[in-house]
């Protein structure tokens, strides 16, 4: 049988060693490492202020006029009112009125009072009506002499007087002040209480 030939060895194998306390080489591929790319942290951007709000234009407001219509007139200023004027200072003082019956309107009384109406109403009505016409003037009248009923049966009364005018007529008439202001005014109130007095006696003997 014939003997196989030895494979003859050409060459020498850079790879090949005798020393087997080295570690054998292999066939893999030698893997590089690559560094790692190094990424950055993004910086984080400034924080904006807010925009300042712009300031409101001011609204004008526009009236829309109808051309046909005529424009409106102011209204007229009121005028203050004007008090009434007072003699003298204005200071007033009440005084007392009083008036007598006459003996012949006394006779006209009886007759009422036989129809039915007693003399007082007349008496009431007519010093009422005295009371609101009454003006005293600043001039003294004396009282009259004529023949009177007793003041039990005529009229008394109030009312506010000017005491400027009083003490005028009382600085005249009585320097050492020895009559009543209402004294001072007798002369004056009692005529018109008279004339009252008659006008309320003819309206009553109408109506009887």
């Amino acid at each position: 049988m014939p003997r196989k030939k030895k494979t003859a060895i050409k060459g020498s194998d850079p790879a090949y060693t005798s020393d087997f306390s080295q570690p054998l080489p292999t066939n893999k591929p030698v893997v590089e490492e690559t560094p790692k790319p190094v990424v950055s942290k993004p910086e984080p951007a400034p924080e904006k202020s807010p925009a300042p709000k712009p300031t409101p234009k001011p609204t004008v407001k526009t009236e829309i006029t109808n051309p046909k219509q005529p424009p409106a007139k102011p209204a007229p200023a009121a005028k203050p009112k004007s008090e009434p004027q007072v003699q003298g200072s204005g200071d007033k003082r009440e005084i007392a009125l009083s008036a007598a019956v006459k003996m012949d309107q006394q006779k006209q009384l009886d007759a009422l009072e036989a129809q039915g109406t007693p003399a007082k109403i007349a008496i009431t009505m007519a010093g009422r009506r005295a009371v609101e016409q009454f003006e005293p003037q600043p001039e003294y009248v004396e009282k009259q002499d004529v023949q009177r009923m007793p003041m039990r049966q005529g009229y008394k009364s109030t009312k506010r007087i000017d005491a400027s005018l009083l003490d005028a007529l009382r600085n005249k008439h009585d320097p050492h002040r020895l009559s009543s202001d209402s004294a001072m005014m007798r002369g004056q109130f009692e005529p018109l209480f008279w004339t009252c007095l008659d006008a309320v006696i003819k309206e009553l003997n109408s109506k009887g």
